[in-house]
Order: structure tokens, then C-alpha cells, then sequence
């Protein structure tokens, strides 16, 4: 019988934890009330603005997938996660079931909900250039289609006359003169392409180049791997004109990205070129980029690139030959792109790491070079006249700058530093560039950094000491350089709520779309005229978690032993009082590394921000009397030619015991009384303090990695190699320290976990190790469930599983190690898989 046979029928076997006998369980847990509340809340929209500013889209999203959904036929093969029948990915992050178009310049009687078909979902919303079509692309089980609809007319077309092939991800763009659309089409009508069986033995073998690639999951493995890959992901890139025609774009192949020209004559096509790789995903495959006309013709071979698997190690390390091949948006036919000029490998010194170049129409002259940079180049903006805006990374360092370049002048032009920081530095980060559609000559080009009054225009949060104080500034310009730190406040949020710009309407008068929340309130759209005052409410969201009203927060600051400030956010339940005595505590965390123990001890909150309750999170858990200690500081730390994780594990244990000391002092926090919890590499913290200290009576461990000689390639931000450093690798796994987890551990993993490392075998094995040891743990797995969960029933038990461990472990008193985790004597684990 198969898998998802079987879910029709009885499915777990569960020894539960608050029943006193080994009781069998046949379905999924609910946890309690409140916390299914929780999963089912309404899910914040999302928005798309027309270029012509008249229309605001407000998109609905799906609620959350049924493990029925997550069950559905897929095939994994480098990297990607394919549905075989509708020739798209099987797990969409985004999908919603509505659309409102808000008139923002008529009354609220003009807004239009968008007609779609009876339970279609739908994904992939844009507007055309010239804002009279809103299109996306509908699902449905056997294919993708591709819609317009038409604001003037009122009326919907699907537009493409065979379906898409959407395997590499629903990808559409509009031409610039919005005349119609280019996608990806499948090259038969068979619900599934056909490949025939390949029986060869499976052989693999080195070449004597260093391949230091990370541990992927979902890779090809064989030939048949191969044929079938080549099979669902070869499509046929055309064009679609808006009454329906069809012209063909070179011949079918593998068509990862494909970009147009803003004079709408040209056409960039990157490709996948076989050899196919087994040991990295396919869009690390040898590629060749390909220039077209927009009418099909082929123009010319651009570059090829060789396979990424061949990559020196190192975060600034990149493919050899071109990269980040771009149209400039601020002209009409010009091509640029980033050549690494230490042969993409990071480790060597040289003083130049990236040159930036740029190839005009008709492409046959040699590219002129605009600039070198001393760190590698992450990201170009363009901008009104001709200056580019240019990231760079030093990432051994942590460092990032963006500088501006004026490219009217001789090729290999000095840059103009607009700013550096460290990259976790939110205090010193000047948020986005407000951008345009750029126009010459009346011609409507790409998406530019706008100038207004001989500036550029940047929002972001305002994160300070102070808390989060949101802002629009304008950064003067001059004919060759930045005015550094000069940038002056246009706007900023009020002190009693906290408003975030999220569209720039108009400039004259600056009118705004906000985000306006309070700590009662939740997130709302609102159109603010910021010279006036004058105000349009555009969208309200509805929340309606009443076990949760009137529970408190509070940023708590405290400091750990070698000074280092820290923070967390704590929640108390509604109604608590200090005389109530001392509460059972939650903690949670997610350690992040620095260079820079300034930078360490920053923090991003708001009194204001209205608090969103995650599942994923800890505060569900207030409603049932905990008190809640969430993101808490797990800084680790190494500055100068010190390496963070040389002291990974001193510094967690510090980090903790700095965050239990305080609220043991303020009286909060029953000390016998306190978990861990934590996600991925949090989950990998959770198991190296219960290994490394007492001071939790239990754990929650989802999704982890607990032994890095599976991981030799590097971890995290970890660049050494296993053979580089194997006594840290051993020291920092809690899986060579399994006999020192003398607390509960409660360990949960998707069985089809995708993420880098995080194999499902990573929690297998450390409950292996706990249950021989003679510790306490319990192992929950999940069916068809990835690195985060996402069906609804496994959302819902996860919570029963956090909940009821912590009903146990927490509010119940401390048993002996001796004694059984679940009621009995002996009975000192429990794994639980659903089948």
C-alpha cells in the first residue's frame, strides 16, 4: 500500500506524555484551544503597486496546506521539488485565493475584486508596464495557466495556448511596450513527460580538482535521475502576444532565467548545459548565456560557464568567467556584468577582487570596463543619470559598503563611498532606494534610483538604542561623490505607533502608502498625504486571539560576564503579577555570529510593533501560563584573528545563564523550572547547552544538525573544512557529547527536510545515542514535511507535541533520572513516526 494510501487510514502510534498508560493514538493531536487558535488566524496580506500608482492589489493568501496536499506525487531532483503532473514546483510558498484592486485615487466604491475561476489558487501577481493588465498564474492539478485581466474591460483571459512548464518556478515576464508576455511553455500535452528506463551501473569519480561543496540533499544521482531531469525541466521559452500568438525563442531547452531589454529588442537567456552535476543543484550546472532578438532569432553565444561544483571555498568565492549579466535599466540596449579578477577564489590577495563592465547593442565590440573593487560585488542599482550604486562584501570581515559610480566618465572610475558598515549593523542601515521606470527621449525604460531635488530618496526601520523609529530620508549628490551621513529626514514614524513606509506614491506632495501598528493594533495600510495630513485607510486586518489580549512585553536588557550587553523580548500571561509567585519559562534562540561585539549587542524592537503570534515561535505557549523569554541574545563572538565558533560553546552557556540570572533576579523565572527551544541551528544550540550545562530542565530541538562530521565542508558561517579543524567539528557536535544530555530532550524533523546539513538522520541518530545512553528523548517525524512544517495537521501536533513536553517537564515536578520521561518506570523514550 502506499504512503499516501495509508494516510486514509489510522497513522501514528503515539505513547503520550500526559496520559499515565501506553495509550495508542490513530490521528494527528490537537493542542489546546488557544494555540489552535493560533494556527488558524487570518495570515497578513500581501500588495503590488501599478506603475501608474492608480491601483493597490491586495492578495489574500492560502491558509495552510493539508498534509493531504504535501502527499501529492513529486519527483526531487537537483535540488528542486517537481510536480510531475502540473509541470510546476510541488511546495509554492506563495499562493493566494483573492484579489482586490483599490482604487487609490477614486472612491472606495471603485476598488474591483478580480474575478477568478471557483477554487483556483493563484500566484505570480504583476501588472503590466503600463498598468490596464493585472496577471498571474492559475494552479490547478494537471498544469499552470497564465492570465491577464483587464481593469478597463472587466474581463479575464488565459493566455497561453498550451501550458506552461513552470518545474524551475513561475516565472513570466511583461515587454516593456506591455504587448505580451514571455514564459516558458511545455513541450507535449502529456500529463507527465515520458522517459525511458536507463539500466546502467551508477559510477563516480574525481578529477583531481577540489570540490568542497556543502551537503546537499535531493541531487541527482544516476542517469535515470538525469533523463528525467532533462525530461520535466526542457521547455520551449516563447512569446505570447496579448491577442494569443505565439513566437518561439531558439530551440527547447533548459531555461533557468531569461531577462528583456528596456527597448524590448533583445533578449538574455541563461541556460543549463549537460554534463549534469551529482554533487550540487542545478542552478550551480554548467550554463551557457545566449543573446536573442526578441522575434526567436539567435544573435550570438555570450559566455559559458563551467559547473559551480569546482567553486573555491569561501563565502566571497564565485563561479570563474562572467556573472551577474544584466541589462543597465537606465538604457535602452546596454548589457553589464561582474568579472572576478582573482579567478572567483576569495582566499588569494589581490588588490582587486571584481571589475565591473558593460557591453553595448550591437554586442560585437569588445566590453569597456567601468570600475574595480577591492571586496566582491554583491549587488548593482542603477540610477538617473548614468551612476550605479554598487554593493560590495567582505565577509571574513562581516563587512559591507555601497558606493556610487558615475559612468559618463573614462572607463575604470573611482568610487564614491556612500557608506560602510558591518553587515549585521542594523543601526547604521539606511534601508531601500526608492526607484522608478526610468524615461529617455519619452521612451519608457527599467527600474531606476530615482533623484528628486538632486537626491536619492532611502526608507528603512530606524533600528537604534532607542527602538525601531521607521524613516524617509533624501541623500544629497554631488557631480562625483556622496555626501557621507548626510542624508536628511524627509519623514519618520510617530512616537505613539510605528508607521513603515512600504510605497512611495507621489513625491509633490509626498504622499506615502504606511504600515501603521500599535502594540494593540494589528498591521494596517493606510495612504498618508505627509504634507496635508490628509488620510485614506486602504486595508484593516482583523485579528481575533482573545487568550492572548492583555499579556505583556517587555524588552529586557542585562549584560554577560565579560560585559557584552544582551537582550530578549519577555511576554508574561494576561493578569500576572510578580506576588503570583515565580513562573515555568520558555526561552528561545538562534545564535548568530560577529565580528564586532557592538554590533553583538544590538537589538530590533518597538513598543509599538503589535505583536504577530507565530507557530513557529514561542509565544503561543503565554496562553498556557508560561512566561516567554523569545529571541534571546545568542551572540558568538570572535574579533580580531579570533574565530567565533573557537568558543562557540563557552559563549552559549554564558549567553544563557546571563539570560536565566536575569530573570531569576527580577523575579520572574522559577529556576528549576526553564526550557530551550529552537529551530535549525537553534536546534543545534538547544542540544550543545543541555550537553554543556544544567541549567534547563528540558529541550526542544526541530529540524537540527547535531553531528558536523556529516556536515565536513563547513556549516553556517563556518568556513573551515572538517580536516582543517576536526577537534573543533568534534567539540562543537553534541552528538560526541550524547552522554552529557541529562535533561529531556524532545527532537522533531521533517522527513524530507531539503536544507543544507539538516539531514532527517541528524535527529535519528542523536536519539540513538540519548535512548543507548540511557537518557530521556522523544524523536517526532513528520511525513513529507521539509525544513519547516507546513500542513496543518503537522503544524497543529507540533504544537501538542511542544505543549504537552512542557506540560510534563515544566509544570509537573522534576523526576529522577531513573525514573521514566513518560509515566512508567523504564519506559525512558519514545519515538513517533507517522507512516
Amino acid at each position: 500500500m502506499s504512503r499516501s494510501s495509508l494516510l486514509k487510514f489510522a497513522l501514528i502510534a503515539i505513547c503520550s506524555p500526559l496520559l499515565t498508560s501506553n495509550a495508542i493514538s490513530s490521528t494527528y493531536q490537537l493542542p489546546s484551544q488557544p494555540l489552535q487558535n493560533v494556527v488558524e488566524q487570518t495570515k497578513n496580506v500581501s500588495t503590488r503597486l501599478s506603475q501608474d500608482k492608480q491601483w493597490l492589489a491586495v492578495l489574500t493568501p492560502r491558509s495552510h496546506l493539508t498534509i493531504e496536499n504535501l502527499a501529492s506525487n513529486e519527483r526531487k531532483l537537483a535540488g528542486l521539488r517537481v510536480s510531475t503532473e502540473s509541470l510546476t514546483p510541488s511546495r509554492i510558498k506563495y499562493t493566494y485565493l483573492s484579489i482586490e484592486l483599490v482604487n487609490l485615487h477614486g472612491a472606495a466604491a471603485a476598488n474591483i475584486n478580480v474575478p477568478l475561476r471557483k477554487g483556483m489558487q493563484v500566484a505570480s501577481v504583476s501588472f503590466s508596464p503600463n498598468s490596464r493588465y493585472l496577471s498571474y498564474i492559475g494552479l490547478n492539478k494537471n498544469s499552470a495557466d497564465l492570465y491577464i485581466y483587464d481593469i478597463e474591460k472587466n474581463q479575464t483571459t488565459k493566455l497561453n495556448p498550451s501550458r506552461l512548464n513552470a518545474t524551475l518556478g513561475l516565472k513570466y515576464i511583461w515587454s516593456n511596450d506591455s504587448q505580451g508576455i514571455f514564459t516558458n511553455l511545455a513541450l507535449t500535452t502529456n500529463i507527465e513527460p515520458k522517459t525511458q528506463l536507463i539500466f546502467s551501473p551508477n559510477i563516480s569519480q574525481t578529477s583531481g580538482k577540489k570540490a568542497p561543496r556543502r551537503t546537499y540533499q535531493d541531487l541527482l544521482q544516476n542517469a535515470q535521475d538525469e533523463a528525467e531531469f532533462s525530461a520535466l525541466t526542457t521547455s520551449q521559452l516563447s512569446f505570447i502576444n496579448l491577442d494569443g500568438n505565439v513566437s518561439a525563442i531558439g530551440q527547447p531547452a533548459i531555461n533557468i532565467s531569461y531577462s528583456l531589454s528596456p527597448d524590448d529588442k533583445y533578449l538574455l537567456v541563461k541556460r543549463v548545459n549537460p554534463p549534469f552535476s551529482y554533487m550540487v543543484k542545478y542552478y550551480d550546472f554548467a550554463q551557457s548565456v545566449e543573446l536573442f532578438s526578441s522575434d526567436g532569432t539567435k544573435l550570438k553565444n555570450l559566455a559559458s560557464l563551467e559547473s559551480s561544483e569546482y567553486r573555491a571555498p569561501g563565502s566571497d568565492s564565485v563561479r570563474k568567467g562572467p556573472r551577474m549579466i544584466h541589462w543597465r535599466a537606465d538604457k535602452p540596449s546596454t548589457l553589464a556584468f561582474v568579472q572576478a579578477l582573482d579567478k572567483g577564489d576569495s582566499r588569494l590577495k589581490v588588490a582587486y577582487r571584481d571589475q565591473l563592465l558593460q557591453l553595448n547593442a550591437p554586442f560585437n565590440q569588445q566590453p569597456t570596463p567601468l570600475t574595480k573593487t577591492p571586496w566582491r560585488i554583491r549587488s548593482i542599482q542603477w540610477a538617473e543619470q548614468n551612476t550605479a550604486v554598487i554593493t560590495e562584501r567582505q565577509s571574513d570581515k562581516k563587512q559591507m559598503r555601497v558606493s556610487l559610480l558615475d559612468t559618463t566618465e573614462k572607463s575604470n572610475q573611482q568610487l564614491s563611498l556612500w557608506y560602510q558598515k558591518a553587515i549585521r549593523d542594523t543601526y547604521k542601515d539606511p534601508g531601500r532606494l526608492y526607484r522608478q521606470p526610468a524615461k529617455v527621449n519619452g521612451q519608457q525604460l527599467g527600474r531606476v534610483v530615482k533623484q528628486h531635488n538632486n537626491a536619492f530618496l532611502h526608507y528603512g526601520l530606524g533600528a537604534s538604542p532607542q527602538g525601531l523609529k521607521p524613516f524617509l530620508k533624501a541623500l544629497p549628490i554631488s557631480k562625483n561623490t556622496a555626501l557621507v551621513n548626510k542624508s536628511q529626514t524627509l519623514w519618520s514614524s510617530p512616537n505613539e505607533q510605528l508607521e513603515s513606509i512600504k510605497y512611495i506614491v507621489n513625491l509633490k506632495p509626498l504622499t506615502v502608502i504606511i504600515s501603521r501598528q500599535t502594540a494593540d493594533t494589528p498591521p494596517q495600510l493606510v495612504m498618508v498625504n505627509t504634507e496635508s495630513g490628509q488620510e485614506r485607510n486602504l486595508y484593516e486586518n482583523k485579528q481575533n486571539l482573545n487568550a492572548y489580549k492583555g499579556m505583556t512585553r517587555q524588552l529586557v536588557n542585562y549584560t554577560r560576564k565579560d560585559g557584552l550587553p544582551l537582550s530578549g523580548i519577555l511576554y508574561l500571561p494576561a493578569g500576572y503579577k510578580k506576588s503570583d509567585g515565580r513562573l515555568p519559562v520558555l526561552m528561545w534562540a538562534y545564535p548568530r555570529e560577529y565580528k564586532n561585539a557592538e554590533v553583538a549587542s544590538q537589538v530590533n524592537y518597538s513598543a509599538n510593533q503589535y505583536q504577530n503570534i507565530s507557530t513557529k515561535g514561542p509565544v503561543p505557549f503565554v496562553a498556557n501560563g508560561y512566561a516567554i523569554f523569545d529571541k534571546v541574545a545568542m551572540p558568538i563572538v570572535g574579533e580580531g584573528n579570533e574565530k567565533p565558533n573557537d568558543s562557540f560553546r563557552d559563549q552559549l552557556v554564558a549567553n544563557a545563564s546571563a539570560a536565566i540570572d536575569t530573570l531569576v533576579d527580577m523575579g520572574v523565572a522559577d529556576r528549576e523550572r526553564i526550557a530551550i527551544g529552537g529551530h535549525s541551528y537553534g536546534a543545534f544550540m538547544v542540544a550543545n547547552l543541555l550537553a554543556h550545562s544544567d541549567l534547563f530542565a528540558a529541550g526542544i530541538a526541530r529540524s537540527g544538525a547535531y553531528n558536523r562530521s556529516l556536515t565536513p565542508f563547513g556549516f553556517q558561517h563556518e568556513k573551515r573544512n572538517y580536516w582543517e579543524a576536526p577537534s573543533l567539528y568534534q567539540q562543537i557536535s553534541p552528538f560526541t557529547h550524547a552522554d552529557k544530555i541529562d535533561e529531556p530532550l524532545l527532537l522533531m524533523h521533517g522527513e524530507m527536510d531539503s536544507n543544507s546539513g539538516t539531514y532527517p538522520m541528524q535527529s535519528a541518530r542523536l536519539f540513538k545515542a540519548i535512548r543507548g545512553l540511557g537518557g530521556q528523548a522523544r524523536l517526532v517525524t513528520f511525513p513529507y514535511e521539509s525544513h519547516s512544517y507546513k500542513a496543518k495537521e503537522s503544524i497543529m501536533h507540533m504544537l501538542w507535541e511542544q505543549e504537552s513536553w512542557l506540560e510534563q517537564h515544566l509544570k509537573q515536578p522534576t523526576l529522577g533520572k531513573s525514573d521514566s520521561a513518560f509515566g512508567q518506570p523504564g519506559l525512558n523514550e519514545a519515538q513517533v513516526t507517522f507512516h
